[in-house]
């Protein structure tokens, strides 16, 4: 063997001791559809590294950021969506290694890294910044903005501007919907975060001497029925004995025949069903109008609510 090979060799077996193949598997507790709580496995994650120490306390990183990451996303959303409880380090046979790797002054480098980990910003923030940063790129990439169409319908719309928002959130409604609660109407309105469309909503508003305490709306639109069950209706009162009671909703994919079947109504009427009676109203062309004007302002703005005209 030549002196040239011999070295050749040594440096390979350097390099590949620096390079063991360790598998980080964290244990999370995640509440179950039918109530409970499961404890499951996580995706492995491959950690590259020279030794068992050194892939033992790149491991214990990992989980005391998974730790601080879902602390903050807690306090942030109130809940997180899988809670770490701990975590597996397997060698490159597979061989759980977690708790037979000893070395000198263990727990003192633990309690640095996590002191380490804490000490750093506020992770799920940054996390959610950097999808927020994806999602505005993404939605330039695909999105149809009609900028001739926006012009042509903003003019009907009140548009405010939160200005104490981040997001820019921007909230568009038809001038002709009513400023106010106790005033019968029927309208959609939606929302824009750093310029992207999203919230389509879609409100009642009933006003009246009586109570009605409706729980379902039946439609009639073009001779075609249609039936609409608000998740939720609230109710006040004033005005000298008056009522007025309404529902204020997302609009999901099950909705949208209603919306566009309302967008592009010639004739339509509802039927408001309370606990005891019913009311039936004309739905006017000015709400129509203001339905299908807020779907394609939506559409133009780059939304993805199906085309009303089909």
């Amino acid at each position: 063997m030549t002196k040239h090979l011999l070295w050749l060799l040594i440096l390979m077996g350097l390099f590949t001791s620096c390079d063991k193949s360790y598998k980080y598997v964290e244990v999370v507790q995640e509440k179950g559809i039918l109530g409970g709580m499961n404890v499951k496995e996580k995706e492995e994650q491959i950690i590259k590294a020279k030794d068992d120490t050194t892939a033992y306390l790149e491991a214990f990183e990992k989980f005391c950021i998974a730790l601080k990451a879902d602390k903050e996303v807690t306090e942030l959303m109130g809940a997180g969506v899988s809670t770490p409880i701990d975590f597996k380090l397997l060698d490159d046979q597979g061989k759980d290694i977690t708790h037979t790797t000893v070395f000198a002054n263990k727990e003192k480098r633990k309690r640095e890294i996590e002191k380490r980990i804490n000490s750093l910003g506020n992770i799920a923030k940054e996390i959610k910044e950097d999808r927020k940063k994806e999602e505005i790129e993404d939605f330039k990439k695909v999105a149809k903005i009609d900028s001739a169409k926006i012009n042509e319908l903003k003019k009907y719309f009140e548009i405010k501007k939160d200005e104490f928002s981040p997001d820019e959130k921007t909230w568009y409604q038809p001038k002709s919907a009513p400023k106010y609660t106790n005033r019968n109407g029927l309208y959609c309105y939606f929302q824009t975060e750093n310029n992207i469309p999203s919230n389509l909503r879609f409100r009642l508003q009933y006003y009246s001497d009586e109570w009605l305490f409706f729980s379902k709306i039946q439609f009639s639109i073009d001779g075609k029925a249609f039936e609409f069950v608000p998740l939720n209706t609230e109710t006040d009162n004033g005005d000298g004995g008056k009522i007025w009671e309404w529902f204020d909703e997302s609009i999901t994919p099950s909705d949208e025949e209603l919306i566009k079947a309302l967008a592009n109504a010639k004739s339509a009427k509802m039927k408001l069903i309370g606990r005891q009676y019913y009311d039936i109203k004309a739905i006017t062309p000015e709400q129509i109008v203001g339905i299908k004007r807020t779907i394609e302002l939506y559409n133009a703005l780059g939304g993805k609510f199906s085309s009303i005209n089909q």
